[in-house]
């Protein structure tokens, strides 16, 4: 049976900070990485005023700080984000209105290549962000 996004959403994950034995990335050897979880990065998402954007390096950096971490796990990141975005669709999907809701149009612009894996139509991030007066 194929684990929904919501279900790996709620798994319970614990949030380290490695330290780098070599490059990764954009960070280098010696530096502290965070390896977060989907509930920090949607916990984020919520945080982003309307009408206002981040990037992902901006999540990246601005979870880091908060661990005390130099930045985060970029691999980690992307997946994590996509778990966060997947549940809140499905929590959409299934009427839970509510439940689990993330602006994350705020975070990704119609030309994000997470966006082609979402399955999410260009036109619904683009009205998105336009109705809160974002331009890309």
């Amino acid at each position: 049976m194929k684990t929904t996004a919501t279900e790996k959403y709620n798994k319970p994950y614990t949030e380290v900070v490695k330290i780098l034995d070599k490059g990764f990335s954009d960070m280098k050897k010696g530096q502290k990485m965070l390896i977060s979880s989907p509930k920090s990065i949607a916990a984020y998402i919520q945080k982003i005023p309307r009408g206002e954007q981040r990037t992902i390096k901006q999540l990246r950096a601005g979870l880091a700080k908060d661990a005390d971490a130099d930045n985060t796990c970029p691999l980690t990141a992307g997946i994590f984000l996509r778990i966060a975005v997947e549940a809140s669709l499905e929590e959409q999907l299934v009427g839970h209105k509510n439940k689990l809701f993330l602006p994350f149009w705020r975070l990704l612009s119609e030309d994000s290549p997470l966006v082609e894996k979402l399955a999410i139509p260009h036109q619904l991030i683009r009205d998105m962000r336009k109705s809160e007066g974002i331009q890309d």
